[in-house]
């Protein structure tokens, strides 16, 4: 029974003292930041080339079907686009909180 309430006592504590630790480990850094700026770039430049190919499969009057292509991978990058902005904005605020 004593060994019983060693294991539950100890699990306990241990369990306080992850939890404790969680806000500490979960901390944006100016890294985080960076990163999702990078994504966001990297997004931006995805669709500048869809677009580039569109204007191209325009001009040698391409089917149908490759334009729909290039459409659609140009209304995926803005949705890419828009969470990335979402993204950097929520770490934004975070990295904000951390600070003050």
């Amino acid at each position: 029974m004593d060994r019983l309430k060693t294991i539950l006592f100890g699990s306990l504590v241990a369990g306080s003292l992850i939890l404790s630790a969680g806000p500490a480990l979960a901390r944006v850094e100016w890294r985080d930041v960076e990163d999702d700026q990078a994504r966001l770039r990297m997004s931006y430049d995805e669709l500048a080339r869809n677009r580039r190919q569109l204007d191209l499969a325009l001009d040698r009057r391409a089917s149908s079907y490759e334009l729909d292509r290039y459409h659609r991978a140009i209304e995926k990058n803005l949705d890419d686009i828009r969470r990335d902005r979402e993204i950097l904005r929520q770490t934004l605020r975070e990295y904000s909180e951390t600070l003050s």
